[in-house]
């Protein structure tokens, strides 16, 4: 079967310093998914770029039924208690295409005197349940409107499921699945996981729903999130830090049953011990993701070195491997390499993925650290190109500016309650960074682009620290 999906838009609302922001994918406008879906965001510090990572990393743990991060309450907005999410999808079975919403709210749980005490003592993160969760879609045919596939609620300790269709079908004797849905809702309560979308709920949904809907929550679980890879600045610091560098490969080879993409945290600090059949996948691997970087950085190959067999904690032979550069004939680890190359690695792997992938969604969080700004132009150029999949990005670096189209484009404004905008007003023959800099000078389409900051008041700013710091 001829499965497509791709994310078309992102709503956030109260997230961090967002109050309210929308921001729109290339798809969007001709919901075409035949070329390549590149968006770069880019803004000042603190307005709001890491938010859309952060929801797309919320988007993950959902989709896949996984917990939710533990600290997953400090993306709530501090005048609110609730965040919400609102993700749009083209989804394309076949000829037919679909487009699907998925809405879902977080909240911060009511605590009485003692557990709040309890909670201030421990000091740890406050707790946080799915208080909304809704499947929309639509068919994209002319005079559709859109359907309420299904919809939880959670609120004073009460639970709501819509539409009646789908409650009804549960309550009724014919399915008798009342104490299955409790149960399975009581436990994504507990362990912080989607509702519909954990393996329990989704196999109620199965029994629930018409063939057409679940044929969507089927493309978004298993074709949509097992092709979501989301590269926060907490995985480049991970192999900044020589710790560890994530490579992604097919869950096939990892697992003939599952589909989709999984990733292997290959130490940089230490030899990794493993088995064979890993060995051999990390091999690949490492050719395939060698053939770009020798490219890239002319000379430069990485591999996995075999230093040697060992025996396993379960009693299988196993081997001992280490991470390598190589450059005209001499082998160093991968330790002994500067950032940019481990930042080049580090986001390689679910590049290539993109790029050849129609059905990958790629998600980096500052794109350009440590990466030289004429290299990283280039690649994105090719992946905007000749790429198949999606690549959404935050950076800082304003040379993008210069190869990306304007559609590929969106910037952060200085308000809150609309914080991500688009360009107006550019021509084909415009430089997009000239305009985003006038921009930043004059406001744009009465939006402040950049909250003003004065050369001499910082100057003034470090001499006065001077004075504290130095007596």
């Amino acid at each position: 079967m001829n499965l497509k999906v791709r994310v078309s838009s992102v709503e956030v609302h109260n997230c961090k310093n967002v109050v309210q922001g929308k921001l729109y994918f290339p798809c969007s406008k001709n919901r075409s998914m035949k070329r390549a879906d590149v968006l770069g965001l880019y803004g000042q510090n603190g307005s709001g770029k890491t938010a859309v990572v952060s929801a797309f990393e919320v988007l993950r743990a959902l989709l896949c039924g996984q917990p939710l991060d533990p600290g997953v309450d400090r993306l709530i907005y501090q005048r609110s208690d609730t965040v919400r999410f609102v993700f749009t999808f083209l989804i394309c079975v076949e000829r037919q295409c679909y487009e699907a919403v998925y809405d879902v709210a977080l909240t911060k749980q009511d605590l009485d005197a003692d557990d709040a005490v309890n909670l201030a003592n421990d000091r740890g993160p406050d707790p946080v349940y799915l208080s909304h969760e809704e499947i929309r879609y639509k068919e994209l045919v002319k005079g559709a409107r859109y359907k309420t596939m299904v919809a939880f609620t959670r609120k004073d300790g009460e639970e709501k499921l819509a539409p009646n269709t789908v409650a009804s079908k549960i309550k009724s004797r014919k399915e008798n699945l009342v104490v299955a849905f409790k149960v399975n809702s009581e436990l994504a309560y507990q362990q912080r996981t989607s509702v519909f979308f954990r393996q329990e709920g989704f196999d109620l949904l199965e029994r629930t729903l018409d063939q057409e809907p679940f044929t969507l929550l089927q493309v978004l679980k298993n074709i949509f999130a097992g092709r979501l890879f989301v590269l926060s600045n907490h995985e480049s610091g991970m192999s900044l830090a020589n710790l560890s560098i994530p490579i992604h490969c097919r869950n096939t080879t990892l697992n003939p049953n599952e589909q989709g993409y999984g990733v292997i945290n290959f130490p940089i600090d230490a030899p990794k011990r493993m088995d064979m059949e890993t060995f051999e996948i990390l091999q690949t691997m490492f050719t395939a993701i060698s053939k770009v970087l020798k490219e890239v950085v002319p000379g430069l190959t990485v591999e996995a070195k075999n230093l040697g067999g060992e025996l396993l904690h379960d009693g299988r032979n196993g081997v001992r491997v280490e991470l390598v550069a190589k450059r005209e004939g001499r082998s160093l680890p991968i330790a002994c390499e500067s950032d940019g190359i481990k930042k080049l690695l580090t986001v390689l792997s679910s590049l290539i993925v993109m790029y050849n992938d129609e059905n990958a969604c790629i998600v980096i969080d500052e794109l350009d650290a440590g990466i030289y700004e004429f290299l990283l132009g280039e690649i994105v150029k090719i992946l905007n190109n000749g790429g198949k999949g999606q690549l959404l990005f935050t950076s800082h670096n304003l040379r993008l500016l210069e190869v990306l189209e304007r559609e590929n484009l969106a910037f952060t404004s200085a308000n809150p309650e609309n914080r991500y905008i688009v360009l107006k007003g550019i021509r084909d023959s415009s430089n997009i960074r000239d305009v985003y800099i006038r921009a930043i000078q004059l406001g744009h389409a009465g939006e402040e682009v950049y909250q003003p900051t004065d050369r001499y008041d910082i100057m003034e700013a470090f001499d006065e620290a001077g004075e504290w710091s130095h007596g």
